[in-house]
Parts: C-alpha cells; structure tokens; sequence
C-alpha cells in the first residue's frame, strides 16, 4: 500500500527504521527498535505536531510498539522520567531542544525535523553531540545541549579548587570531554574548557537562559558536569565526523 507524499519526514524515517534495509544487515543496536519498545513524540499542539502524532500512532500500533506522547514539550528542568524509550522524535523545530534534552536522558537517539529527507536513500548513522547535566540543589536533573548564560551574582568553582571566581555573568557550553566556561566579574574574564565538575552557589534568583529560553534560575547549589553522549540520526550523506557511528 501506498503511503501519501505528504506525510511527515520523520514518521516516514521512522517507518523506514522499523523496516529494516533490505538485503542488508539490520540497523546497529543503537537505531534498532523492536517490539516491545517505546517511541517518544516530543511535540506541540499545532497542526503539524498532531499529523505526525497520528502518523507514529498508526506505525507503533502496527509494530507492535508503544507511543510515548510528550506534550507539551516540557521545560528546562522539567523532563518527565520514562524507561524503554528506544527513540525520540520531535514533531517541530520549537520542540527540537527540549526533544534532545529529552533522548539525553533517556539514552537514546533524536530525530530532528529537517535532518532527514525521505527521497534519499536510507543510510543513517549515529552523530555524538557533546551535552551536559546539569542537577539542582532539590535532586532535579536537566541537560544542556547547547548553551547556558547566567545574569546575576554566581560564585562558581571546580571541585578542586583550580578554578573559582564571583561572576556577575557566567556562560557555559558543552565540548566534547567536557565544557567552555567564561566568566565575567570584577577581576577578570577568562574563558577556559573545564574537564571537571563545576559548582555554582546562587545567593539569590537569577535569571538564565538556557538552549534559548530565558527562565528564573532558583537559588541554591547546583552541580553541572559532563553527561553522555547525545546521539542524533543523521543522513549517511552528512559530511562524516569524528565518533559517528554507522
């Protein structure tokens, strides 16, 4: 049977997955889904998010997988517990960040909207992009995968000391083994790659944004290190990198 044109990028990648290449090996452990496993659809309530909800509804119903709806995408610091997901998808490009949050925690794979074109042939591989976790003062857990910027008064400093400052301004980034600080304060403004656990004492409320959306960052102690690996499908045809898993 036919499958409409129109259909959603993702649900077709997705369809293909399930499938299998033909006259091939079976896909590596990591992009495998079988039965049994748990799709996650990390969406919105717009038209685009409901049609590929409908379209991974009717693939999971007739693979003999679960459907985890996630909606609404939840916020920084908000990412639901789940187990058994094998694959995340997100419906939307205002859904992308915080559906690789998600697969960040679950430990699996993201499809983007955008990365994947269902004329070209199907060879995907497993892109590592470098995250981190950050956990808050009451045991909560988030991940960053893009970028953190702190407005207000942050003592920060490593577990061993090497690195302590009184920010006024403090920027974070995920590389891979570990991260990108700079630091703006009445001293100095080093910007330096940290390979260890990074502490952060907020006397008070401050605001941040993180992976692009400004929230009140709560007062307290909060820890942020390096999380696992962050591993997005991507096309075969995709310029290959260094850790891509094929």
């Amino acid at each position: 049977m036919a499958h409409p044109t129109t259909e959603p990028a993702q649900v077709t990648a997705v369809r293909m997955l399930l499938a299998g290449p033909p006259n091939r090996c079976p896909h590596p452990a990591p992009l495998a889904i079988a039965r049994g496993g748990v799709i996650a659809l990390v969406r919105g309530t717009d038209p685009v998010s409901q049609e590929v909800e409908l379209g991974l509804r009717a693939l999971a119903e007739g693979g003999g997988l679960d459907l985890l709806d996630v909606v609404p995408a939840p916020e920084f610091g908000r990412t639901p517990p789940a187990r058994r997901v094998k694959l995340v998808v997100a419906a939307t490009p205002a859904t992308s960040f915080a559906a690789r949050r998600c697969a960040a925690a679950w430990n699996a794979p993201v499809i983007l909207p955008g990365m994947i074109n269902p004329d070209e042939s199907l060879r995907l591989l497993l892109r590592p992009e470098p995250a981190l976790t950050v956990e808050f003062g009451d045991g909560r857990t988030c991940t960053v995968v893009q970028a953190a910027y702190f407005t207000g008064s942050v003592h920060c400093a490593t577990t061993s000391g090497t690195f302590a400052h009184e920010a006024r301004e403090l920027a974070i980034s995920p590389i891979p083994g570990g991260m990108l600080t700079c630091v703006v304060s009445e001293d100095a403004s080093p910007v330096r790659p940290l390979r260890e656990l990074l502490k952060l004492h907020l006397p008070s409320p401050v605001l941040a944004t993180v992976d692009g959306i400004t929230d009140v960052f709560p007062a307290g102690t909060h820890r942020i290190g390096l999380a696992r690996p962050l591993y997005r499908i991507v096309l075969h045809t995709t310029p290959p990198k260094s850790g891509d898993l094929r």
